[in-house]
């Protein structure tokens, strides 16, 4: 490779460019080259060099550095260095062998290329065939279930709600986890959440989940891909990856984590300039905390892959993601063109309670209870953190907003100067 072409390995042009200014510096030491891979040592920031290997094969490269790019400015730096002047060959190090092995045993791990004969294939295709009934069917008995659960509850009465014991939640949450419909066994979480919880709106919160869960048993039977999303079907993320995809700049203002003792949720809402608000969903088990699937409030360029459904549309996140220059984001002159723009998302998918909203130049009232617009009309905010740094970051000045509206609340997110660029407070 020359140097144009490795540059053009680089994920952005600030790694390209400071990786063309670290190829010619001193910093390095110990650098050579074997038939299957370059390697060296750069001096870094800290006591120790950090090690930079690529593997010639397939241009993979490792560092010790704590970038999240990759391949890092070390790892481009090493292979200018190549491209100007080759390396001297030399015997292995340790480190670069122990990681060329591994890579090796890994890529040795992998399954074989499946067979592609018609035989194959068609087995596979009645496999995946058999596989689909089946699951059908045990959604189709746990959707029944649900139906008489629901009946049960209607018959006697929500009051009754708060005395029933874990093992009675418990068991019609297995019921559904049984029948591999996980989105029906969240929701009666939910609900067992909301009952828990108490406060003076637990009956109405509590109705209306058990309303759209009535209503989702009614739809079962639907192809629609909402419907089968809430009921647990999903799509895998390499599927939707090898779709198409939606390239524009992104802004990450809002983000959400849960924890339902088993699994860490982030679910992170990105506004498109041409494409409006996306969201991305990474989990984490065994007491990890997810890491958001973008740097939040760092606007990109890239690309995202939508999975089925309706806006705003669940997306992976695709490679290639390029950091912007912060800039401007509009937003709806009152709450009232914001909420009348959640009219479609609403009829379309009935079951969502957290919808993305914004507006421009708002004030928070005296009890800082409400963020009113400049018509006057004054939208509940919740008071939180992210509240106390909007108010301190804007200094009690008119400001733009967003957040994630629940029906009865802002959870405020992110603000700016009105005409400035935002940034995230929660």
């Amino acid at each position: 490779m020359d140097a144009r072409a490795v540059l053009e390995t680089a994920p952005d042009s600030g790694v390209a460019s400071s990786a063309t200014r670290l190829a010619g510096s001193s910093g390095w030491q110990g650098t050579g080259r074997s038939d299957t891979a370059l390697w060296g040592l750069c001096k870094g920031s800290g006591k120790n060099p950090y090690q930079v290997c690529v593997d010639l094969g397939d241009r993979a490269a490792k560092c010790s550095c704590p970038s999240r790019k990759f391949p890092c400015k070390h790892a481009v730096a090493l292979q200018l260095r190549h491209a100007s002047d080759p390396l001297p060959a030399g015997e292995t190090p340790d480190w670069v062998a122990e990681w060329l092995t591994r890579r090796r045993r890994a890529a040795a791990d992998r399954p074989a290329a499946p067979d592609d004969s018609p035989e194959a294939v068609e087995r596979r295709a009645k496999a995946k065939e058999k596989t689909a009934v089946a699951r059908r069917d045990a959604v189709r008995a746990g959707v029944a279930g649900l139906a008489d659960w629901l009946a049960d509850v209607a018959g006697a009465g929500l009051a009754g709600l708060p005395a029933r014991d874990a093992a009675w939640w418990h068991s019609i949450r297995a019921r559904m986890v049984d029948a591999q419909a996980k989105g029906l066994a969240a929701a009666v979480d939910e609900v067992r959440g909301i009952v828990a919880a108490g406060g003076p709106h637990w009956a109405h919160d509590a109705a209306d989940r058990l309303g759209g869960l009535h209503l989702l048993a009614r739809l079962a039977e639907s192809p629609d891909p909402v419907v089968r999303r809430r009921l647990g079907f999903s799509v895998a993320e390499e599927e939707v990856r090898g779709g198409p995809g939606w390239s524009d700049q992104w802004v990450p203002l809002l983000k959400l984590e849960s924890d339902d003792g088993l699994v860490r949720t982030v679910r992170q809402w990105a506004w498109g300039r041409s494409h409006g608000w996306v969201m991305a969903i990474r989990h984490a088990a065994g007491g990890a905390r997810p890491v958001p699937p973008l740097a939040h409030g760092v606007p990109v360029q890239g690309v995202v892959h939508p999975y089925p459904g309706v806006p705003p549309h669940r997306v992976a996140v695709g490679d290639a993601l390029v950091e912007r220059p912060a800039e401007p984001v509009p937003a709806p002159e009152s709450w009232q063109a914001a909420l009348a723009g959640l009219e479609e998302p609403l009829k379309a998918d009935p079951w969502q309670r957290l919808h993305p909203l914004g507006c421009a130049a708002v004030r928070v009232t005296e009890d800082t209870g409400h963020l009113v617009d400049g018509a006057g009309r004054g939208l509940r905010v919740r008071a939180d953190l992210a509240l106390d740094q909007a108010l301190a970051v804007t200094g009690g000045e008119p400001f733009d907003a967003w957040g994630l509206w629940n029906g009865r609340e802002l959870r405020l997110g992110a603000v700016a100067e009105p005409g400035r660029a935002p940034e995230v407070v929660g």
